[in-house]
């Protein structure tokens, strides 16, 4: 059994909301999913028969989650963006904790830029299955040994990718 490779699996579900700008159809107008993100960590078994031990892996990946959960993703240009903002602060939400009760670690990346204080994120295109597939991947690959990425937005929508 020494020479074959284990996957510990992570699943994490968060709810977002985003809108593909210029989009030609309703998916154009802001709305929302629970989206379920797949991480596949490979690795030898450990002394206690883990590839990967899954606690230490969700806290890493909901540490990026967190910046998407109960957030509103926008494409960089949205012109809703400076709105959405301009409202918040008008009307004081502002310092949104995350799930853990502390305001989320901000990205900055250059897949995305999330400003957690609001619940906002900006994409550099637009928020797809496949966009969450690559930035969580981007975001984790050096703190985890990924393999297979997995983002579900609905029972319609799914990508996936494998390293």
């Amino acid at each position: 059994m020494k020479d074959k490779k284990y996957r510990s699996i992570v699943k994490l579900d968060f709810q977002y909301a985003h809108r593909f700008m210029n989009y030609p159809g309703e998916a154009s107008y802001l709305h929302g999913h629970s989206g379920l993100l797949t991480l596949e960590i490979e690795g030898d078994l450990d002394e206690h028969n883990y590839a990967h031990p899954v606690k230490e892996a969700q806290k890493l990946a909901w540490a990026v989650a967190d910046n998407f959960h109960h957030a509103t993703i926008f494409q960089e240009g949205d012109p809703l963006l400076e709105k959405v903002i301009e409202a918040y602060e008008q009307t004081g939400m502002k310092g949104a904790t995350s799930r853990y009760g502390a305001p989320a670690s901000a990205l900055n990346h250059e897949l995305v830029k999330s400003y957690p204080e609001s619940r906002v994120a900006v994409s550099k295109g637009p928020s797809t299955c496949e966009w969450f597939c690559t930035v969580f991947y981007e975001l984790l690959k050096d703190k985890l040994n990924i393999k297979k990425v997995e983002f579900r937005s609905s029972s319609l929508n799914c990508a996936s990718i494998e390293f």
